[in-house]
């Protein structure tokens, strides 16, 4: 074990199994955005709903095995080194790549195939695809980065510690549900019921209440504040994330102190947090969508709220001096600035996780994009010393390949605009310009083509063209249009093949969104961007 605060020794170039980590998040959030935001399955129309919820769980499962395989490699420098190690000197098979991209395929295919609107009435074959293309991408992933001998030594010589720890990772959910009995206490339920009443009446609302079934209601919107509105995901999450940091830890860590001061203080948090969570799914339900509040912020906030939360408190726990035996030692944070790699993803990451986000809070996630471009901006703005190492010098050839992809993008638009309310403010136009202009072209031509396609491609034309489609059609998904985008994806591409240089992508990117954007802004046609 290494000792606290320490932080993997970069090495000379990313490795597979930093690959798989960007990919997993990336990936997670593709889903995401795709089953949760673009085309959202209501399990109370599909054929099977027990399985439908089982699926919709996967959100929750994917984001604390993520989570839990992040904090073991941040706590655990000296495993990490080892299995890095590993995956360099005896690395997958290619052939494993394959199949993770045919996975991906898979998940993604019932979006074409039946539509965004209709998904949740062929779900039985939906399903099919989703646990096929699961299994393939997962495997495909972890074989890719080194065989399964070499993954099962070095977990032998880890106490087969990282694999448990994901596995109780995914079971957070089913641990919630059975930790709910424990909070049906008629005390809690009516400490909490009156905790929210007094929240929302110090803020103003005009709250009505029925106290024998703990419902409570602004402006004609109601919730019973049952079992179901505990928390306990938040009590799991903490409990299981706190867990495994006292294991990682335990050396040096002091456990009483830990267990018996921290752990009910992180309960207690957790408990304030689900009463603040609760006014706030109400207020939105009153004043903004009853719909989007039960199927948007109840859906989306919650894991992400408390999964936040927890980290929160882990992150505390670390650097409490009186909870650990030993001195805190410090190490320079400028160096991730400089991460190359790093610059490439997190971007990404944030981008999509702001999507999940304004998801959450807004019924119509458009409204809230000035909040969405601000949190785009800062990790641009963190990694601006590595993205200006990596910046070289475009060709005018992009700029020339930008505005022609830019005409080609309007002429095609469909001819009848959808309907639009009211005009946007000036703040959402300049903010949405900001975005579609710089911000959007920047974070995904760092990803796609700067590392996607530059993991996958290789010195043979059907590598080439592999790297090239993949990396164009995941792009594609991005967009509204499917094949627009990805033709898109394609020439930009080819762009980055030419010198090699993630610069001419994103000029390219740049000059097709600013020739769109100022077409938009002429004509007021804004779903062009």
């Amino acid at each position: 074990m290494g000792t606290r605060g320490q932080a993997a020794q970069p090495t000379a170039r990313p490795t597979r199994l930093m690959t798989l980590a960007a990919l997993a998040v990336a990936e997670l959030l593709l889903v995401i955005l795709a089953y949760q935001v673009m085309a959202s399955i209501e399990c109370r129309q599909t054929e099977i709903e027990a399985a439908c919820r089982a699926l919709r769980s996967m959100t929750a499962r994917g984001l604390a095995v993520i989570t839990v395989m992040a904090l073991y490699f941040w706590l655990r420098p000296t495993g990490y080194r080892a299995l890095a190690d590993r995956a360099i000197a005896h690395p997958g098979h290619r052939i494993w790549m394959l199949f993770h991209l045919l996975g991906l395929v898979l998940i993604f295919l019932p979006l074409p195939l039946f539509g965004t609107a209709e998904i949740s009435h062929a779900f039985t074959p939906t399903l099919i695809f989703l646990t096929i293309g699961g299994l393939l991408t997962a495997a495909g992933a972890i074989f890719w980065v080194t065989p399964l001998r070499v993954w099962r030594d070095w977990m032998r010589n880890d106490s087969y510690l990282l694999p448990l720890a994901l596995f109780t990772g995914f079971l957070t959910p089913d641990f919630a549900d059975l930790m709910r009995p424990l909070w049906e206490w008629s005390t809690l339920s009516s400490l909490t019921f009156f905790l929210v009443f007094l929240v929302l009446t110090l803020t103003g609302f005009d709250v009505g209440v029925h106290p024998p079934t703990y419902e409570i209601g602004v402006e004609g919107f109601w919730v019973q504040i049952a079992s179901q509105c505990s928390g306990v995901e938040g009590i799991a999450l903490i409990t299981i994330f706190m867990g495994f940091y006292a294991v990682l830890m335990r050396p040096e860590l002091r456990q009483k102190r830990f267990w018996l001061i921290l752990f009910p203080l992180a309960v207690f948090a957790s408990w304030l947090f689900n009463i603040l969570r609760i006014a706030i799914l109400i207020v939105i339900g009153a004043r903004v969508s009853p719909e989007h509040a039960l199927n948007g912020f109840h859906s989306y906030a919650g894991w992400l709220m408390f999964t936040a939360l927890a980290l929160l408190i882990v992150l505390i726990a670390h650097l409490a001096q009186w909870l650990h035996r030993t001195p805190l030692t410090t190490h320079p944070t400028a160096t991730i600035r400089h991460d190359p790699l790093a610059a490439r993803i997190v971007p990404f990451i944030v981008m999509m996780l702001s999507g999940v986000f304004v998801s959450a809070f807004w019924p119509d996630p458009e409204a809230g994009y000035p909040v969405r471009a601000a949190l785009m901006a800062l990790p641009l703005l963190f990694f601006l010393p590595a993205l200006r190492d990596l910046w070289r010098r475009p060709s005018i050839e992009a700029a020339l390949v930008g505005l022609v992809i830019g005409v080609a993008w309007i002429t095609t638009a469909a001819t009848q605009e959808p309907p639009q309310a009211e005009t946007p403010s000036l703040l959402w136009i300049s903010t949405r310009l900001l975005g579609t202009i710089l911000l959007v072209p920047i974070i995904e031509e760092l990803f796609f083509r700067g590392y996607l396609l530059r993991r996958l491609h290789r010195d043979t034309l059907v590598w080439t063209v592999l790297a090239v489609g993949v990396s164009s059609l995941l792009f594609g998904f991005m967009h509204d249009r499917l094949l627009a985008g990805t033709l898109a994806g394609v020439a930009f591409g080819l762009l980055y093949l030419r010198r090699s240089e993630t610069s001419d992508a994103i000029v390219a990117h740049i000059v097709a969104n600013a020739t769109i954007a100022i077409a938009a802004l002429l004509t007021a046609k804004w779903a062009l961007i």
